[in-house]
């Protein structure tokens, strides 16, 4: 017989809504943070050593905020929210704006993939304004990078993943129709393993 679930050691309560994404922000020195998305468009910047919401951001024009990353350690917060756009917050010195926006025309539910390259360089993957499309841009500058559609209809992007292994950087699709096939990208302009999944039936 299965053992239950452990007690939680804390619950974190007013976020209003449900929530959607979940990221922790941790460095040295600092207290342990915890950001958190709501179905309301609201991230609550929560500390873990107060268990408080030490600032509420609100960018997304009430829509659902479904991923959330960092860059440069704590000082810079990424968002994407169901307003087809992803917004970049200053979170320095206590501030809490939006400096940088994206738009990126997806209305699917598809989270974006971040992808540290070098020093103060990411790649950021997120679904197209096409159904199949999955757009790679270069951060800061928000250089387009490529853009990636299948020769087939496969159906709507429901997950990308970005990674790095043996200093290689690959892009794994998924689409909603999910099964098996695999392609190079030509696109990129180092070497790059494309993989696709969909339904054979």
């Amino acid at each position: 017989m299965a053992r239950p679930a452990p007690a939680p050691l804390y619950t974190l309560r007013g976020a209003g809504s449900p929530l959607n994404a979940l990221h922790f922000g941790c460095c040295e020195g600092d207290p342990p943070l915890l950001f958190s998305g709501s179905g309301q468009g609201s991230v609550h910047v929560w500390n873990l050593t107060t268990r408080r919401a030490e600032r509420v951001l609100e960018g997304h024009s009430g829509a659902s905020v479904t991923w959330l990353n960092m860059l440069h350690s704590r000082d810079t917060l990424i968002s994407q929210g169901r307003d087809m756009r992803v917004c970049l917050w200053d979170l320095a010195e206590g501030r809490g704006d939006v400096t940088d926006a994206l738009w990126t025309g997806s209305v699917g539910f598809c989270r974006c993939s971040l992808l540290e390259t070098g020093p103060g360089r990411w790649l950021l993957a997120h679904a197209g304004e096409t159904m199949e499309e999955v757009k790679i841009i270069e951060l800061p500058s928000k250089s387009p990078v490529c853009s990636l559609i299948p020769q087939a209809k496969l159906g709507m992007v429901m997950c990308i993943k970005l990674w790095q292994a043996r200093s290689i950087q690959y892009i794994v699709l998924f689409s909603q129709k999910s099964r098996s096939a695999s392609q190079m990208a030509p696109y990129l302009p180092y070497s790059a393993l494309v993989l696709t999944f969909w339904d054979t039936v």
